[in-house]
């Protein structure tokens, strides 16, 4: 198990990264706006995720992160259940989804982070350093918590407008985070 997270988000204003945290569906649904399905299942880097992976895997994931972050807040101490994102990838077929579940998939990731945001936005200075275990990084702090969510979708809009330009679809769209957490 690793011990910590890196400091790259240490002199972030938590403000602006819970600005991140919550902007985060919305702009997912502009990066992913007028994509055809074969656009978005199309895997132009080979045994990479597609586009409608990577959104299929940021609602699943957000599950997970909103329950990391209820535990901190209301059960400090508590350890984070695990999940192999690749098997569940597989498992729910994130590949092989019509528009319904696709967009469904945005909507839940939408509902998640602005129910999530709201805990972020009423913490205070102590909530900040209440802390849990996770099964890789170790105790994480709910600032940390911030931290890893808020680079997670910025990591995944990053990638999704790299897929685009592969697709011969660019999108002007810049990202919030100058750089990656990990």
């Amino acid at each position: 198990m690793a011990t910590g997270l890196p400091a790259t988000y240490a002199s972030i204003e938590t403000a602006r990264l819970i600005s991140v945290f919550t902007e985060a569906p919305a702009r997912l649904s502009a990066v992913v706006h007028n994509l055809e399905v074969k656009d978005r299942e199309a895997q132009p880097k080979p045994g990479k995720w597609s586009i409608q992976q990577i959104t299929l895997h940021l609602a699943d994931a957000e599950i997970m992160a909103a329950a990391r972050i209820r535990q901190v807040y209301a059960e400090p101490g508590s350890h984070f259940a695990v999940y192999e994102q690749d098997i569940w990838a597989e498992a729910f077929d994130y590949q092989h989804v019509g528009d319904k579940v696709f967009y469904s998939a945005i909507m839940l990731f939408d509902a998640l982070r602005l129910a999530t945001g709201k805990i972020f936005s009423a913490a205070d200075s102590e909530d900040w350093h209440k802390s849990g275990i996770h099964p890789e990084w170790g105790e994480l702090t709910l600032r940390q918590l911030l931290e890893i969510y808020a680079d997670h979708g910025e990591r995944h809009i990053g990638q999704i407008l790299e897929l685009r330009q592969l697709l011969s679809k660019p999108l002007d769209y810049p990202l919030l985070l100058p750089e990656r957490l990990y």
